[in-house]
């Protein structure tokens, strides 16, 4: 069985005699009870115990009991105060409760009298401690009431812009894909008429503009589901130590041809013999997007930088710069969402999906992604990816 705890008490009286037999009688009531003779000695114990009730004296050398009261509630607002008094009138009882008493008793009493008065003392003390623990949970519940329909608000908000991203995805989706499917029927149905095109040269540009336009929707299939299994944590990643000067040299060898097509010179910084953490497939396709994107959207005979550069965090910066028209700052804040181009529609072929799924490529291999542009002065996208370790590269080497 758990023992009660017995409520303390603190006897305060400067006729010790009196302060002895108060606590040898309250003892016997199950008490803890400890006494003192002046106002200033009890302070002292106040400061360093805790009590549930003290009975003071009224009227005592230095600071009397109504004094000492208030100095005691400033130390502990939930300490229960009787007063002890010789008078009483009711100024004196008037003037013990403004000091923040309880309850006050006439001397001399006996314990058949006083056991009332603390038990009240005792009762009131309870209800102040429930009630200020109530307040407290309320203040609680109130403030994870808040914190909730502020999370509430948040998924509402989340989900709005999710769903309304969706619409949008699917709207622009069914649009990439009915544009290649309309070229595809269009001169396959012309191949198919009872009147066909005259000449060789004809049917072979018909077939040309099928297969094109199979290609692109092809494309425009793989990314869609490339990108929907990246989100889906689908996508298995074959991380390791990639040699970046050997696959900055294949990027370029790739993209070459690309560049020259419009007299585009291309640009490579010097390259530090590191190793990237990264999956070797997707890092080239990362590459690969970005000098693609900076060679399409670029103006004739303009010039493609690609620098590499020490980064926070022992990472490695691979900047791609271009010349060509730049990006508004909106166009910037969207540049990483699916279907959102970096030209007009009309000025270039392309689903608006290559940034959206580098980001995600990106961040799947712990990297970052960002872009850096003015309008009218071109733009710099940068990729940062985690470098091995150059004791684990020497190892390797050795």
């Amino acid at each position: 069985m758990t023992e009660v705890r017995k409520q303390r008490i603190l006897i305060v009286d400067d006729q010790s005699v009196h302060t002895v037999a108060l606590c040898d009688v309250l003892r016997q009531y199950q008490f803890d009870a400890e006494g003192c003779s002046s106002a200033e000695s009890a302070l002292e114990l106040l400061r360093g115990q805790s009590f549930d009730l003290m009975l003071s004296d009224l009227n005592m050398p230095g600071m009397d009991g109504i004094g000492l009261v208030k100095e005691a509630l400033q130390l502990d607002p939930d300490l229960a105060c009787i007063i002890m008094t010789g008078e009483g009138s009711i100024a004196t009882a008037v003037r013990a409760m403004q000091g923040g008493a309880l309850d006050y008793i006439v001397k001399p009493f006996k314990a058949s009298s006083l056991l009332p008065v603390l038990a009240r003392a005792q009762a009131t003390r309870a209800l102040r401690l429930a009630n200020a623990e109530l307040e407290r949970q309320l203040r609680q519940n109130v403030m994870e009431l808040a914190e909730a329909n502020h999370r509430l608000e948040q998924a509402r908000t989340a989900a709005e812009h999710a769903n309304s991203e969706k619409s949008r995805f699917l709207s622009n989706m069914s649009h990439e894909l009915r544009t290649p499917l309309n070229g595809i029927l269009g001169f396959a149905q012309i191949l198919a008429a009872d009147k066909l095109p005259a000449t060789q040269l004809e049917k072979q540009r018909f077939a040309r503009n099928i297969v094109q336009s199979g290609q692109h929707l092809l494309k425009l299939v793989n990314e869609i589901l490339d990108l929907a299994r990246i989100e889906a944590g689908k996508v298995p990643l074959a991380m390791e130590a990639v040699d970046l000067p050997t696959v900055l040299q294949e990027c370029r060898m790739m993209v070459t041809p690309l560049a020259a097509k419009r007299d585009i010179s291309l640009g490579f910084g010097e390259v530090p013999e590191r190793r990237l953490r990264a999956d070797r497939t997707r890092l080239v396709q990362v590459l690969i997007n970005l000098l693609s994107n900076a060679i399409k959207y670029n103006h004739d005979q303009g010039r493609v930088a690609v620098a590499c550069e020490a980064a926070e965090g022992s990472r490695l910066r691979i900047s791609v710069s271009d010349t060509g028209p730049g990006l508004e700052p909106d166009q910037v804040q969207h540049i990483f969402q699916p279907f959102h181009r970096l030209g007009r529609d009309e000025e270039e072929e392309g689903s608006g999906l290559g940034l959206a799924l580098t980001r995600r490529v990106v961040e799947a291999m712990q990297g970052a992604i960002g872009v850096e542009s003015q309008p009218g002065q071109g733009s710099t996208f940068w990729v940062e990816l985690p470098l091995v370790p150059e004791t684990t590269q020497q190892v390797q080497h050795a």
